[in-house]
C-alpha cells in the first residue's frame, strides 16, 4: 500500500510539473489572435508577433495546404500588417520567377495590365476569393508613395508569360548582343527548353542531351556575365538551370515514389536572395510559400508521411535562407486542428480547373495541434524563437504539409506558428 501511495504521489507531482510547464508556455509564448479578416486593421492582437519578428528583414509565411482558405485570409491580413506597421514592401510568391517578375516589369512600364501579373501566380492564389482583397490592396497601393511590389521566386517556368515570352526574349537578346554561340547549339537549346516548359516532369531526354543542353546554358551564362548584361537575365539563366535539373531529377525512382526536391528549393532560395540583395536591395521582404519550403532545417525531425519519401537528404528553401540570413529572417508556419480544404481538379469538359473540397481530419491526441486545441482559441500565435526549453529540448508532433506529421524540436522547424482551429476551404472567384 505504501508503494502505491508513493507511486500515486509521483504521478501527481509529474502531472503538476507538466501543468506548470504548460502554464509557462501559455503565459510566455502563446498569444490569442482576434481576427483573420484582412479588413481588420486593429492590430493590437499582433503585438506579440511584431515583437517576435523584431528587426528581421525577411518574413516567411507558410501554409499547410494549397487549398486552405482560412490561412489565405490570415496571411492577407498579416501582409497588410507587415506593410503598414513594419515597412515590408516586397511580396514574393512561390510562383514562376520569370513569369511574375517579367509581367510586373511590363506592368510598371504600361505594357501589361495588373491582371496579367496576377495570372502568373498559381491559380489557387490568383483565382481565390480569399486572396481577392489582398490583390485589390496591392493594386491600390500603386498610387501611393509606398507601394507593395509583387515578385515571384519559383524556378518552375510554367505560366503563360514563360511559355510565350521566355524563349523569344532570350533569343532576341542573344542575337542583339552577338553572344558567341553556334546556330545549331542555340536551336537545340531552345528546343529542349521549350519541351521542358510544355512537358515538365514528363519530358523524355537522354543523359547525353541533358549534358549538351547544360554546356550551352553554362556558356550563355558566362557570356552574359562577360558582357555585363542585365542582372535579371543572368539570374534567369541560373534559374533555368535549376528548373531543368528539377524537371529531370525530381523522380529519382517513380516506382517507389522516391523524390528529390533539392534542385527546386535551392534555386528558390537563390532567387529570393537575389531579389533581396540585388533587385530590391535595402527593402524588407515577405515570402509567401508552402510550409514545407520554409522549414529551417529537415535534419532534426522525423517525417511520418505516406506517398512521398525523400530519396536523399533534403535542403528546404528555409534552411538555405537561414544559413544566409540567420536572425534576419523569421519563419512562420501555419497549422490547423481540423476543417476542410480544396484540391485542384481539371474539368476536361470546360477545360478549366475547379476547386474540389475535401475534409481535413482532426489532429490526433499526441499532436501539438491537439495541445493548442485544448486552449480553446480559434486563432493563436506561438513564438518558438525564444529558445525556451519547451521548444529546444522536447520533441513534438506537428502537421507540416497536409495531414502528414513530423516529429522534432519545434524551434528547429519554425520560428513561430500560427494556429487556426477550423480550416475553411479555399473558394474560386
Amino acid at each position: 500500500m505504501e508503494k502505491v501511495l508513493v507511486l500515486l504521489t509521483l504521478i501527481f507531482f509529474l502531472a503538476s510539473c507538466e501543468e506548470n510547464r504548460k502554464s509557462e508556455w501559455l503565459e510566455n509564448d502563446l498569444s490569442e489572435i482576434q481576427s483573420i479578416d484582412p479588413s481588420d486593421t486593429n492590430y493590437t492582437d499582433l503585438e506579440s508577433l511584431k515583437k517576435a519578428i523584431g528587426n528581421s528583414k525577411v518574413v516567411l509565411l507558410g501554409e499547410q495546404e494549397h487549398g486552405d482558405g482560412s490561412t489565405y485570409l490570415a496571411k492577407s491580413r498579416l501582409v497588410n500588417f507587415l506593410h503598414k506597421e513594419m515597412g515590408f514592401n516586397i511580396l514574393a510568391f512561390e510562383s514562376d520567377f520569370f513569369g511574375v517578375n517579367k509581367a510586373w516589369e511590363d506592368y510598371q512600364l504600361g505594357k501589361k495590365d495588373y491582371q496579367d501579373v496576377l495570372d502568373q501566380l498559381y491559380i489557387f492564389w490568383s483565382q481565390s476569393q480569399m486572396c481577392e482583397s489582398l490583390f485589390h490592396t496591392i493594386e491600390e497601393s500603386q498610387n501611393t508613395q509606398n507601394p507593395i511590389i509583387l515578385a515571384g521566386f519559383d524556378n518552375q517556368q510554367l505560366t503563360r508569360v514563360s511559355r510565350e515570352e521566355l524563349i523569344p526574349s532570350l533569343d532576341s537578346i542573344i542575337r542583339e548582343h552577338r553572344i558567341l554561340i553556334s546556330t545549331p547549339d542555340l536551336e537545340f537549346f531552345k528546343k529542349i527548353l521549350e519541351e521542358a516548359i510544355n512537358q515538365f516532369h514528363d519530358q523524355e531526354i537522354t543523359p547525353e542531351n541533358q549534358a549538351s543542353f547544360l554546356v550551352t546554358l553554362d556558356t550563355l551564362t558566362k557570356e552574359f556575365q562577360k558582357k555585363d548584361m542585365d542582372a535579371f537575365w543572368i539570374q534567369e539563366l541560373k534559374n533555368t538551370r535549376g528548373f531543368m535539373m528539377h524537371t529531370w531529377h525530381w523522380w529519382i525512382d517513380r516506382e517507389n515514389d522516391m523524390a528529390d526536391n533539392n534542385h527546386r528549393d535551392l534555386q528558390m532560395a537563390n532567387n529570393c536572395l537575389w531579389l533581396l540583395n540585388e533587385k530590391y536591395q535595402g527593402e524588407k521582404m515577405i515570402i509567401w510559400a508552402a510550409n514545407g519550403h520554409i522549414i529551417k532545417t529537415d535534419t532534426l525531425f522525423d517525417v511520418e508521411a505516406e506517398g512521398w519519401k525523400p530519396a536523399i537528404r533534403q535542403y528546404p528553401m528555409g534552411e538555405v535562407l537561414f544559413d544566409s540570413l540567420g536572425e534576419e529572417m523569421y519563419s512562420l508556419g501555419f497549422t490547423s486542428y481540423k476543417g476542410e480544404s480544396t484540391s485542384l481538379e481539371y474539368d476536361s469538359v470546360t477545360q478549366n480547373f475547379i476547386f474540389q473540397s475535401y475534409p481535413f481530419e482532426p489532429a490526433d491526441s499526441t499532436s501539438f495541434e491537439f495541445e493548442l486545441k485544448q486552449q480553446g482559441f480559434e486563432y493563436a500565435f506561438v513564438d518558438l524563437s525564444e529558445q525556451s526549453e519547451l521548444w529546444t529540448t522536447n520533441d513534438r508532433r506537428i502537421r507540416v504539409w497536409r495531414p502528414e506529421y513530423v516529429k522534432g524540436k519545434l524551434s528547429t522547424i519554425y520560428d513561430g506558428m500560427f494556429y487556426i482551429h477550423d480550416m475553411k476551404p479555399n473558394k474560386k472567384l
